[in-house]
């Protein structure tokens, strides 16, 4: 039995990797320059209860930004939850009805991020609504390309792309509805009945986009987020909006033609295949499905399906790593320059959209780049041991939990006593951001691997991703609300939120290995 997709190019390939660099590339710039977003053009000052833009705001918690980023974040999640499940349904309904889903989601996903960034750079004068309204609509965006890494990751896993050819026939393989048993994470029992050639490993697939989306955030705190000291924050803005628009010309001609002539095998022609004509059946089912039933389909799927549940639980603590990571790591800094005093206008009635913390917003790239750059170099590693037989990609999910949990515990607690006077600058912060970058590729790589190596689920996919997006943004939106919130208590307390998280990942983790080992695992 052949391939689902045939002649997955090279090109094709560099084309999804360079969709998570991009579009990471652009998240962490946002996430990075909000704060002093909000401080140099919005005016809102963190010192002082009082703004340049406005003379009625008297309250003194208007001074805090910790809930004001918070509260970006719950909207850009709100936004994502909604969105996510809905665009995943729109790919299987794409696909069914012979468009390309994958590709053109994620690549015209590009254009609604510049669009968001282009509001923000001319249009966004206030808080409420204009920042409000153009973070929803670049959370449309982004989760539009992120949610179809999963979906393509799948269609990598069951297309002929190897990373070098030979001349033995390849053997991965697309083995629709039914027709395929699962095998993971070293399991012999559930392996013994497939071919260790029958289903390509995606470990590889995964770990590799892992280091292309922390290629991705390095270069953005080493390009992007430094561009608002030369050129201001306005017109870096534009920059990276022009980025976007390339971004979107590039997947639109490279990405993957999912139901381009001659790339996709027909069951019907596989003569060799016993199970043929069921194989037709349940293409057909698939693609008689409604919009809405094939999202419906998804949810009862997961329903039943433990591996989707283990991987949805990942991604609930992935997603919260993630944008904690590029939300309060800044924010950590930002307050503490500007309580030592190293971070004061020249000129406080003057809002020219010139960054004037130099050092701390420099500080602020360079231990974000920190977590960035551990979590680059070990994604590879990742990729092996979820690849790896005796280890497979559940176990690494929860070995990358228990890491997580040692990092964010060890950040939040070590000096919890000095809360709001937290100097950054210390060994044992750059270190346990370190362990924490180390987590947050580990949970993204194996939480993405678990879900795109379901069998049995292609044509469901692109619903099962969205409701993976929508889990994670779950995650989001109580670390976002609460971590923004506490953080103006305690500016650590957003990490300890985090490591609680990955406690009760453990906890769902051990549960599906318990039923896995006593043979009672429903999938």
């Amino acid at each position: 039995m052949s391939p689902k997709y045939k002649n997955y190019s090279v090109i094709n390939y560099l084309a999804f990797n360079y969709a998570g660099f991009a579009c990471v590339a652009i998240i962490v710039f946002l996430s990075s320059t909000q704060p002093f977003f909000i401080k140099e053009i919005i005016g809102i000052d963190p010192t002082t209860a009082t703004t340049s833009t406005t003379s009625t705001s008297k309250n003194s918690k208007d001074g805090k930004i910790g809930h004001i980023v918070g509260g970006l974040g719950f909207i850009d999640e709100l936004t994502a939850m909604i969105v996510a499940p809905l665009l995943g349904a729109l790919n299987d309904n794409l696909n069914s009805k012979q468009y390309n889903g994958s590709k053109l989601i994620q690549s015209f996903s590009f254009i609604i991020i510049a669009i968001s960034l282009f509001g923000y750079a001319v249009w966004c004068k206030n808080l409420v609504p204009d920042m409000f309204i153009f973070r929803s609509i670049f959370a449309i965006g982004v989760t539009g390309c992120m949610s179809m890494v999963t979906v393509i990751l799948n269609e990598l896993t069951i297309s002929d792309f190897e990373f070098w050819r030979s001349n033995k026939q390849v053997t991965s393989q697309y083995i629709p509805l039914n027709q395929e048993e699962e095998g993971d994470d070293g399991n012999d029992e559930q392996q013994q009945h497939t071919s260790p050639d029958t289903l390509k490993k995606n470990g590889k697939f995964a770990g590799l986009m892992g280091v292309c989306t922390g290629l991705g955030a390095i270069f953005s705190v080493s390009v992007f987020v430094t561009l608002p000291i030369n050129l201001g924050m306005k017109n870096a803005y534009l920059v990276v909006m022009g980025f976007a628009l390339l971004s979107f010309a590039i997947l639109f001609s490279f990405l993957y033609n999912v139901n381009g002539k001659d790339n996709t095998d027909n069951n019907e022609n596989d003569n060799n295949d016993n199970n043929n004509n069921d194989n037709n059946n349940n293409e057909i089912s698939a693609k008689n499905e409604s919009y809405f039933q094939l999202l419906i389909h998804g949810y009862e799927f997961s329903k039943h399906n433990k591996q989707a549940q283990l991987a949805y639980a990942g991604s609930f603590v992935a997603r919260s790593t993630t944008v904690a990571t590029a939300m309060f790591i800044p924010l950590m800094v930002y307050e503490w320059y500007y309580t030592i005093g190293q971070c004061k206008s020249n000129n406080d009635n003057e809002w020219a959209g010139k960054l004037t913390c130099h050092e701390g917003y420099v500080f602020a790239a360079i231990l974000s780049g920190v977590a960035q750059t551990v979590a680059l170099i070990s994604a590879p590693i990742w990729g092996y041991l979820v690849d790896a037989r005796r280890i497979g990609k559940c176990n690494t999910l929860g070995l990358a939990a228990i890491v997580g949990m040692i990092g964010n515990f060890g950040l939040s607690l070590i000096h919890s006593y000095s809360s709001n006077t937290y100097n950054p600058k210390t060994f044992i912060c750059f270190f346990m951001i370190s362990i924490i970058g180390l987590s947050q590729i580990g949970l993204i790589i194996s939480s993405m691997s678990v879900l795109s190596g379901i069998p049995n689920a292609h044509d469901i996919m692109g619903s099962l991703s969205g409701l993976y997006s929508f889990c994670g943004g779950i995650g989001i939106m109580i670390i976002s609300s609460l971590g923004g919130y506490l953080s103006d208590h305690w500016i650590l307390g957003p990490f300890f939120i985090l490591g609680l998280f990955n406690v009760a990942l453990l906890v769902i983790y051990y549960s599906y290995s318990r039923q896995q080992k006593s043979g009672n695992l429903v999938v």
